[in-house]
């Protein structure tokens, strides 16, 4: 249950677990399944519990940028985006970003786990993802749409915590979409959960089909358990610090310093300190304590206890923009196209819908194209191969650039293309928010440039992603543009006579490639599935924690979210993420057996 800094006065826990997330909820849920083992949960956000806000779909404009849900983090000025600061939000609360992310669940190729064992990390294969991903999901079949709403049962979990669906409500373009894609080469796969994911498939959503509720970290992992004497868990508790000692050699902590009612507390730990807070957080967390790069540390005037210098680099961000139409027929064959555009025109009678699992608020995209450099422009495809075998690097990222290098030849799907019932980005003034609008979107997800994210001081962090510095990011974007321009005039896509989609973003005044170069850079914006951070890979790579998810150097700390992962994967993370955090559960288990 939910507890205050007294209910755990005197106590010593085999786990203080930092980041109440998604991540952190999964391992909380299953480190206290052994009722003799103790573990205390320490998350800076609220709670949240039971918030209509966040249970009910599509209603980002009550939380995104609201300080109570959102920490809405500010990058530095990125000088290769046109000078811009961007805003990262992130979930603060329990649950984290699942708790506000846009409800996508696919997985990503085969590769692109594999990936990571070839970089050194021995026990992280994609038969073992596949695994905990089924562990931690619970897939509800659709009675609607089957034609469209294609599934393998085989492929899904059928008893785990978080419930997966097709959303109540789809555009009804989807199939034109598919046969658009499929006349440019891309096929259409009925279930892209094998690990083969290039192709147009339908996308799930974490969506309980019994209450159109998010299902989500806390209510599924959490609430469940709750009454568990043995886990405690701290609400508006901001850890600044792990208390650590040298034993052996080692640094070990022993306890976790916290801030609650401008009050600073201590909890103390004689197991393992599990680091759960994010790929923007937990460099922080162990930059405060002392662990990084000397010279970042010294910069920040913090004492250096261990020195790390992979701690904040080799970040790594997907990026998203999208091209939006009007679209100038309403209808697809027989089907009235649905789109989000009611609710801003009608968001009263929306909500009435909404629990009969009508309404806009249960419509959800569904159609994701997984696709190839290749498959959008071979001659820029051959161009990055090139520079990745001659570009001057460390060791480390010398060794991811030869894995990406060798998925650009072997067509391994590095980009996304999305059917999005909506425009892409907020409506502009003079919008017509009666007419409806689809955009296609899209985005790259296996990007060239790396980022750090550094504190500053005491109080402040610096996050850089470096957007855009490797060009080949920006380069492969205006080809997406051009992409998807012409999928839209692509039959059936394109309508009858002279089309139904009427582009109105970015226009059909951006035309060339230095037009929709500075169009891209204006108007791009993060996804929020930022990793890399804290990578498992071996020290002499700028690795921060070993395949065991232990921090090098260190007796008992461990990371266990996205910013461990080494090499960034294709796909939408939260399905990575929940697999992650149930690898990582059975990996501390097995330590203390």
């Amino acid at each position: 249950m939910l507890t205050s800094v007294d209910g755990i006065k005197g106590q010593v826990f085999d786990y203080i677990i930092i980041g109440g997330g998604t991540t952190g909820l999964v391992l909380a849920t299953r480190l206290s399944e052994n009722p003799s083992t103790s573990v205390l949960v320490l998350e800076a956000g609220s709670a949240h519990i039971d918030d209509p806000n966040l249970l009910i779909p599509q209603q980002r404009w009550l939380f995104m940028g609201k300080a109570e849900y959102d920490w809405s983090f500010k990058t530095e000025t990125q000088h290769h985006a046109k000078d811009r600061i961007f805003t990262w939000p992130r979930g603060k609360g329990l649950g984290g970003s699942s708790a506000i992310n846009n409800l996508l669940w696919n997985k990503p190729a085969r590769q692109h786990i594999e990936a990571w064992g070839a970089l050194g990390n021995d026990g992280w294969t994609w038969e073992k993802f596949q695994a905990y991903s089924k562990k931690s999901e619970r897939f509800v079949e659709p009675n609607h749409n089957t034609d469209v709403l294609t599934y393998d049962t085989k492929l899904h979990g059928e008893q785990g915590p978080i419930v997966t669906s097709f959303p109540p409500l789809i555009s009804n373009l989807e199939a034109d979409f598919r046969k658009a894609m499929e006349a440019h080469n891309v096929p259409t796969i009925r279930d892209a959960f094998s690990g083969e994911i290039r192709g147009t498939s339908p996308s799930l959503s974490n969506l309980d089909p019994s209450t159109h509720h998010r299902s989500y970290a806390t209510n599924m992992y959490y609430q469940p358990v709750a009454g568990r004497t043995n886990l405690k868990v701290i609400v508006d508790a901001y850890v600044t610090e792990i208390i650590t000692t040298k034993v052996n050699g080692l640094i070990t902590a022993t306890g976790v310093k916290f801030v609650k009612s401008d009050n600073t507390y201590t909890a103390n730990v004689t197991g393992e300190v599990c680091l759960t807070a994010g790929t923007i957080m937990s460099p922080k967390i162990l930059e405060m304590s002392g662990i990084g790069d000397p010279a970042v540390l010294r910069r920040a005037g913090i004492d250096v206890k261990l020195d790390l210098p992979g701690v904040g680099m080799n970040v790594q961000e997907h990026l998203y923009t999208g091209v939006t139409f009007e679209l100038t027929d309403h209808f697809s064959g027989e089907q009235e196209v649905n789109t989000f555009d009611s609710l801003a025109t009608n968001l009263g009678k929306q909500k009435e819908l909404f629990a009969s699992g009508k309404g806009t608020l249960n419509l959800n995209t569904v159609d994701v194209a997984f696709v190839a450099l290749a498959d959008i422009s071979p001659e820029l495809n051959a161009k990055v191969i090139a520079s990745l075998q001659t570009e001057e690097k460390d060791a480390g990222l010398a060794a991811q650039y030869k894995i990406q290098a060798e998925h650009l030849r072997e067509k391994v799907p590095s980009l996304e293309i999305i059917l999005a019932p909506g425009p892409a980005k907020p409506p502009p003034q003079g919008w017509d928010a009666s007419k409806k609008h689809v955009s296609l979107c899209f985005a790259t997800n296996c990007p060239l440039s790396r980022g750090t994210i550094h504190v500053t001081s005491k109080d402040s962090l610096a996050i850089d992603p470096h957007i855009f510095e490797n060009r080949f990011d920006l380069d492969t974007m205006v080809e997406l543009v051009k992409y998807c321009r012409r999928l839209a005039q692509t039959p059936p896509l394109k309508g009858e006579g002279e089309g139904r989609l009427k582009e109105i973003h970015p226009g059909l005044d951006c035309q060339d490639d230095a037009a929709i170069a500075e169009w891209i850079c204006n108007n791009v914006n993060t996804t929020f599935h930022t990793a890399g951070s804290c990578s498992m890979l071996p020290k002499e790579l700028n690795g921060v924690v070993d395949p065991q998810l232990k921090v090098w150097g260190t007796h008992n700390i461990r990371i266990a979210d996205l910013s461990v992962i080494p090499l960034h994967v294709g796909s939408h993370t939260q399905s990575v993420a929940y697999a992650l955090a149930e690898q990582a559960a059975d990996i501390i288990k097995a330590a203390h057996e």
